[in-house]
């Protein structure tokens, strides 16, 4: 076997000799960790394999081994962290969400964050594929729930969007077990928007919440739930089909990220299908213009109904109830992190994790304007200065519904959408409890 290589620092590159007599360099923007064990010290490093494009996402995770540990490398000397450490216990699980985004998960998985898993030395994994968008429902019910109600402690690795997590908060909170060991969640990136992941900060590097898995520390995730009335239905199927929203008759959705109605709500729903998401993010932007500018030359939705908002901001912080615009409306969004997607700033007040809820909110307006305030959102969340924007700390938020057409009773809950019945309601409010920990 070769031993440790020699190397250089030149500036803020590595140099070496590969054992192939190959002279190499190593930018430290791509240097993931170091790790120490006895006399050798262990290089992580990203390497794109598609060096030709510099655009290109494709980054695969390799390893050297060096004999001395150059100063300007050790602030990227990092430990196994207890969520990772076999002596732990923890029991390791990666979910490979095969049909998020533009489908780059598995691709993830093999080319980091599983080379990442052995370099550390944990060989011991439960990788599971999904291959429906029922998988990670059936795992939670059938493995994370039982480990958690036994007191197992897990880690459980994301490859997904922002469904994949919803997926399991759902189903931890719909099961009304008592959790013994809550289990540990770390975000891979890999969805369209990944609100959470973009809100927490794992936006960043060649393979985004590779480091934060490794360096992050876990912490409670605060929950909405959703209750709608009795005849509201789960939009299915690219909007084809309808199912009931629970088994137990709660009529009862959860969430992390956003509860909406008006235009965000309709943007979603468009946009879910698998032309518009072969365009990535690009895709909420598309359907977005279409909604603002109708191809037959009518006016955008007026969106009719009452909104009533409950505060904790009256005398000695008692709740009080406050109604919002008036009975036609264009954007009803609360959220519980500042971002939708990477520069989508929707709440710059929000701190994720923190619990806190925000509404923002504005009446009819023209396209133009409404156009102009999505800009300014992409602009570090400049809309919310706007007099036109309502934009407000909440604990609650209630929704009765004056629409005869079913498109504009549709509710967004963390890309889940609810179509609600004529004359129906939801009613959208912060959770207590906390069962799942998130690493960021």
């Amino acid at each position: 076997m070769s031993g440790p290589l020699a190397v250089d620092v030149i500036g803020s590159t590595l140099k070496y000799t590969s054992h192939t007599g190959a002279e190499c360099s190593i930018d430290f923007n791509d240097i993931l960790c170091v790790l120490s064990s006895g006399p050798t010290y262990h290089v992580l490093f990203f390497q794109n394999f598609n060096p030709e494009d510099p655009t290109s996402e494709d980054f695969v995770l390799k390893k050297i081994n060096i004999a001395t540990l150059p100063a300007a490398l050790r602030p990227f000397l990092s430990t196994i962290p207890s969520h990772l450490r076999h002596e732990d216990t923890p029991i390791v699980q990666v979910v490979v969400s095969t049909g998020s985004g533009t489908g780059r998960a598995k691709t993830v998985f093999e080319n980091a964050v599983r080379p990442f898993l052995t370099y550390i030395g944990l060989e011991k994994v439960e990788v599971h594929e999904t291959n429906s968008a029922q998988t990670i429902i059936e795992l939670t019910q059938s493995n994370f729930l039982e480990r958690a109600q036994n007191g197992v402690p897990q880690t459980i690795i994301l490859l997904s969007g922002d469904g994949g997590l919803i997926d399991i908060l759902e189903g931890f909170y719909k099961s009304k077990m008592t959790i013994g060991v809550s289990p540990i969640l770390a975000l891979i990136p890999c969805g369209t928007g990944n609100a959470m992941a973009s809100s927490i900060g794992l936006r960043s590097g060649p393979v985004p919440g590779l480091s934060t898995l490794l360096r992050g520390n876990p912490s409670p995730i605060p929950v909405f739930a959703a209750k709608f009335s009795p005849g509201s239905r789960l939009v299915i199927d690219e909007g084809r089909q309808r199912a009931d929203i629970d088994a137990d008759g709660s009529h009862t959705l959860y969430g992390a990220v956003v509860a909406s109605w008006g235009f965000h709500a309709a943007l979603v729903a468009d946009s879910d299908t698998f032309e518009y998401r072969k365009f990535g993010s690009d895709r909420f932007k598309m359907a977005a213009n279409e909604l603002l500018y109708p191809a037959d030359g009518t006016a955008s939705h007026k969106f009719r109904g009452k909104l009533t908002a409950s505060t904790s901001d009256g005398p000695n912080g008692a709740r009080r109830e406050v109604a919002v615009g008036g009975l036609e409306h264009m954007y009803a969004l609360a959220t519980m992190v500042p971002r939708l997607e990477k520069d989508f700033l929707i709440s710059p007040d929000s701190v994720p994790l923190s619990g806190n809820m925000r509404l923002i909110h504005f009446g009819p307006m023209s396209s133009d304007s409404a156009m102009n305030l999505m800009t300014l959102a992409y602009q570090g969340g400049r809309h919310v200065t706007e007099d036109t924007v309502s934009y407000i700390d909440i604990e609650q938020l209630r929704i009765d519904f004056q629409e005869d057409e079913e498109r504009w009773r549709r509710v967004c809950i963390d890309g889940k959408i609810v179509a609600v019945e004529k004359g129906g309601w939801v009613d959208i409010c912060k959770e207590a409890g906390r069962l799942l920990n998130l690493i960021n």
